[in-house]
């Protein structure tokens, strides 16, 4: 939704209420700026954010329908500042005339507002007391804006007064033309109608004095039109009938078409309907009789009799020849005839069509739009059209892009952190992402009784390590760890690295207690319960990414080694961590340990090492805090 459509809001708002009314409406709404843009898009919702945020601020016992009428009165009052009460005022002498060309309003705005979503209205019935209009818009929700804007309108060029009555509050038809509204607008009708009685009578006058005058013994030269003359008019005209088949068409149609014969074709198989955007359906064509309608019909391609716009194969985009005219119901001969003329853009263009300057008509501009080679403005809106659709492919396939490059990012960082593949995509060699870090916490999970599931069936034994990984991995990613590799049935658990921090003991050991959590939970529920044994060690240790095949984030140092150690010489179901790990912990309330002892650690020799049992949060935080200056 462009700027406009809020620039006119805020105006009014602003002039009627104050400025700080409007900044706290855009406050209310979540928007963080305080101006608009006129040529900008923003988002729909954010209407119905100020409409919702108005309820309260400016109008405390309306509704948010309301205050959307409202600012559709706002959009009208405030439409003389952009230079379109003339465009308004030249619709018509009556608010039917209005109705009846508001498309035509919408379309001379689209070339300043090229991706605008306007609605499309015409009329359907009319009487002394209003009409019944269609409504067909891509928003759901925004018809009583229209009615605010339909009213502002009546009453300020019309001097009328309008209500609406929504003949159904939701839509009756929603698909890929959008939702679809039947809407009764009661307002003072009567001198429209007269007028139209007038003028309908004097026609009927003039048949009766052609009736009078062909009784005569001396009879006149008939004034009756034949469907023969009113082609020869119309060169370009289509007649057909209820089921929509073709019955005549015009001279010069015959000759651009003629390769494939027209008349016996069923409408919807050779054109579609270009504006308004309906189906070409009989019910849909009677009602469009005093609305601009625009064909498109595919030209025959390299003299084949197939319609090339149903050949998704070929890449040569095919000619069109586009219509412009009007639908006139004659129900003498229960049909319709399209009144039309060609669309054409340039010389080039009417060659392409096989046409000469003397097929068209003298009687309208034409032959000077040809000879100027000025764009017109439907060919202009097809171009349009046409780009807006690349663009929306485009769009499609950035988004698509976006998408595959998240997974990517997503697999990348499974393997390496995001700050060092981040580094890695700067320029920097893999050695120069090696640091020293004095004290981090490792941990080692290993399955122990995997061997013997295996050995009964190893696809069962990988669909159960694959559960037991998958829940490991949801507790990692509640805690601020790294999960380094898994190797086997080894599970390898890193804190404090490659972002450093002070509670990495902590985090690990919360991951610790809560792996072995759902080990025995899986278990209960498992016919071959599984065992495992956690090793627990602190300290200095490096790491970084080496080489450049399969690259991993990688840990080196006498800590890695330790900790393996810790995890080997574990009991089942046990967590096992060294003094080093200990002394840390006691900075942290709750968590509750249990001596060990002296444990021969290969490589190390005896080591004192401690269980870590649970975690309680209500201990006595005094009792620690003792504890943590002790050590």
């Amino acid at each position: 939704m462009y700027g406009l459509i809020f620039e006119t809001i805020g105006s009014i708002v602003q002039m009627e209420y104050g400025n700080d009314v409007w900044l706290s409406l855009l406050e209310k709404a979540g928007y963080q700026n305080t101006t608009f843009c006129t040529h900008s898009i923003y988002p729909e919702e954010l209407v119905m954010k100020l409409a919702g945020a108005a309820v309260t601020l400016i109008a405390d016992a309306s509704t948010a329908e309301e205050c959307l009428t409202y600012f559709g009165r706002c959009f009208i009052r405030a439409a003389g500042a952009f230079k379109y009460e003339t465009l308004i005022k030249s619709c018509g002498r009556f608010f039917c005339h209005f109705l009846s060309g508001i498309d035509s309003v919408h379309l001379h705005m689209k070339y300043r507002y090229p991706k605008m979503e306007h609605p499309f209205i015409y009329v359907l019935e009319e009487d002394d007391h209003g009409v019944v209009i269609h409504y067909r818009t891509f928003r759901n929700g925004f018809y009583p804006f229209l009615y605010g804007l339909l009213d502002q309108v009546a009453t300020d060029f019309y001097g009328i007064r309008l209500s609406m009555i929504a003949i159904s509050e939701n839509p009756y038809g929603c698909n890929d033309v959008g939702y679809q509204f039947r809407i009764r607008l009661n307002f003072d009708n009567r001198n429209y109608m007269a007028c139209k009685t007038i003028e309908n009578g004097a026609m009927a006058l003039e048949r009766k004095g052609n009736f009078l005058q062909s009784t005569r013994c001396i009879k006149e030269p008939s004034t009756e039109l034949s469907s023969r003359t009113l082609l020869k008019l119309f060169p370009f005209s289509l007649i057909f009938s209820q089921d929509l088949k073709i019955m005549s068409v015009g001279n010069l149609m015959k000759q651009i078409f003629s390769s494939r014969m027209l008349i016996g074709q069923i409408l919807p198989e050779v054109a579609r309907l270009r504006r308004p955007r309906l189906n070409l359906t009989w019910e849909n064509l009677v009602t469009l009789q005093r609305v601009a309608c625009e064909l498109e019909m595919t030209l025959v391609h390299n003299g084949s009799c197939k319609l090339p716009f149903l050949d998704t194969a070929s890449n040569e985009e095919p000619r069109r020849l586009l219509l412009r005219g009007e639908m006139r119901h004659i129900q003498d001969w229960q049909a319709i005839v399209y009144l039309c003329n060609p669309l054409i853009n340039d010389m080039e263009d009417l060659s392409d069509l096989g046409l000469a300057l003397n097929d068209l008509s003298l009687h309208g501009h034409g032959r000077e739009m040809v000879m100027a080679g000025k764009q017109h403005n439907s060919r202009l809106e097809d171009l349009y059209e046409r780009a807006e659709e690349k663009a929306n492919e485009l769009h499609r396939t950035h988004e698509l892009l976006d998408e595959w490059k998240r997974r990517g990012d997503e697999l990348l960082y499974s393997m390496i952190p995001q700050s060092i593949a981040e580094s890695l995509r700067r320029g920097k060699e893999p050695v120069d992402t090696c640091e020293a870090f004095d004290s981090i916490t490792v941990s080692f999970v290993e399955m122990t009784n995997i061997d013997d599931i295996m050995a009964k069936s190893a696809l069962e034994a990988v669909s159960y390590m694959n559960a037991i990984f998958s829940a490991l991995d949801k507790i990692m990613d509640q805690h601020n760890v790294y999960k380094v590799e898994t190797v086997g049935k080894v599970y390898m658990v890193v804190g404090g690295a490659p972002t450093r921090n002070d509670t990495h003991v902590k985090d690990v050991c919360m991951v610790a207690l809560e792996f072995r959590d759902v080990i025995n939970e899986l278990s209960v529920n498992s016919a071959t319960p599984v065992h495992i044994r956690i090793g627990v060690h602190s300290g200095s240790t490096v790491a970084g990414v080496l080489g450049r095949k399969q690259p991993r984030y990688c840990f080196f140092g006498d800590t890695v080694n330790t900790a393996a150690r810790m995890q080997t010489t574990s009991l089942p179901g046990k967590i096992h961590i060294s003094r080093p790990s200990y002394n840390l912990l006691q900075c942290f309330v709750g968590f509750i340990c249990e001596m060990r002892g002296t444990v021969m650690i290969k490589g190390k020799g005896e080591m004192e090492t401690h269980w870590l049992l649970r975690y309680h949060p209500l201990q006595d935080r005094l009792l620690h805090d003792d504890d943590c200056r002790a050590t």
